[in-house]
């Protein structure tokens, strides 16, 4: 393509909502995976207020909002009591709920979208080396019909933790990895605590476990101990396991965002533990901000404004981690008594759950 404005390595969340702003502003892409089709599992579970405000331009909000499951309770627990129902609707927002969608549909609703506006994911086709240069970035691309090359005056890396993007370019990815090694399952199970809510099993021995629905008949469980479902609470019946995964936690952030012609977004620039599901939806927010100064002509201020945005969320989502896992002690205790007689206070919750819905102002 003559002339490309913008070539997006990745089409997961980040890169397909990348393409979809980039083309709704006029832009030329083209959008490349190296996997065959958009993935199967359900990974990212939850997309939040911020993404549907700003996906709602591209016409693609009102279709996550058909395809997901609208939530507006979390409940807490410890030991098996209850320590407190968090009401999201209190948040004053016309979103005021958690939209749970495994993350291929998110994908699909995504890709349909960028499809109806002339632009196709190129499957099967891997990014395996970049050089940029004053006025271009140059990628070799390899296809199963052989390998070719492509200029674009700007390259954008949405190619997940393991950046090709940024290993290339040689920026720092800076932070640690969690020692627990965390397990999830999606499963369909019989137990009293239905599929419309969310909830956050916690353990005095500072194991924890959180489920999340994904469908009418299945819910999402997650735990930093290597066997989620071992946590379910008494009386749980598991009918069918779907897909089941183990997996290490990093809370890391690239030094800078961006490299000359060359700019990363999502997991690409950022990672962190599953705690308040902000890590997909930080990174649709990444892109659209990319994509709109792109239009803006304003590139130059994409790190200067991404950075520190991120560099919030990862230590929000570490401090949310480090709380819910705290062991027996004074911590674990003034924990406790504050969810159980500080929390369910209207005004409290009002504070709380635009926190939760990851509502920025």
């Amino acid at each position: 393509m003559a002339g490309l404005d913008v070539l997006i390595a990745g089409a997961g969340p980040v890169g397909l909502t990348a393409a979809l702003e980039l083309v709704r502003r006029g832009a030329s892409v083209r959008i490349v995976d190296r996997e065959g089709s958009r993935t199967k599992l359900s990974k990212a579970a939850g997309i939040n207020v911020q993404s549907l405000e700003l996906l709602e331009p591209s016409g693609a909000t009102e279709r996550l909002l058909a395809a997901g499951i609208r939530i507006a309770h979390a409940n807490l627990h410890f030991d098996g009591a209850k320590l407190v129902t968090l009401d999201l609707s209190q948040a004053r927002h016309r979103f005021n709920f958690l939209l749970a969608l495994p993350q291929s549909e998110t994908e699909r609703v995504l890709e349909e979208a960028l499809a109806e506006r002339g632009v196709a994911v190129e499957r099967e086709t891997e990014m395996t080396s970049l050089l940029p240069s004053a006025d271009q970035v140059t990628a070799a691309l390899k296809t199963a019909a052989g390998d070719s090359e492509v200029s674009a005056g700007l390259l954008l890396g949405a190619d997940g933790s393991r950046s090709l993007t940024r290993q290339t370019l040689g920026i720092p990815f800076t932070g640690s990895r969690y020692d627990e090694t965390w397990s999830l399952a999606d499963v369909t199970l019989d137990w009293d605590y239905g599929y419309g809510e969310v909830n956050l099993f916690l353990h005095r021995d500072g194991s924890l476990l959180f489920t999340v629905p994904i469908a009418p008949d299945r819910i999402r469980a997650i735990s930093q101990t290597g066997e989620a479902l071992a946590l379910l609470p008494p009386g749980a019946s598991v009918r069918e396991v779907h897909w089941e995964s183990t997996f290490h936690v990093a809370l890391r952030q690239a030094d800078r965002y961006q490299e000359g012609r060359c700019f990363l977004a999502g997991d690409a620039a950022h990672v962190h533990s599953p705690a308040g599901g902000r890590g997909m939806n930080l990174g649709i927010w990444d892109a659209c901000a990319f994509a709109a100064r792109h239009q803006a002509g304003t590139l130059d201020g994409y790190t200067a404004e991404r950075h520190p945005i991120g560099a919030r969320i990862l230590a929000i989502t570490d401090r949310m981690f480090r709380i819910a896992r705290l062991k027996p002690g004074i911590g674990q205790a003034v924990r406790n008594a504050m969810l159980r007689h500080v929390a369910p206070y209207p005004a409290i919750q009002r504070r709380i759950a635009p926190q939760l819905l990851g509502i920025e102002r």
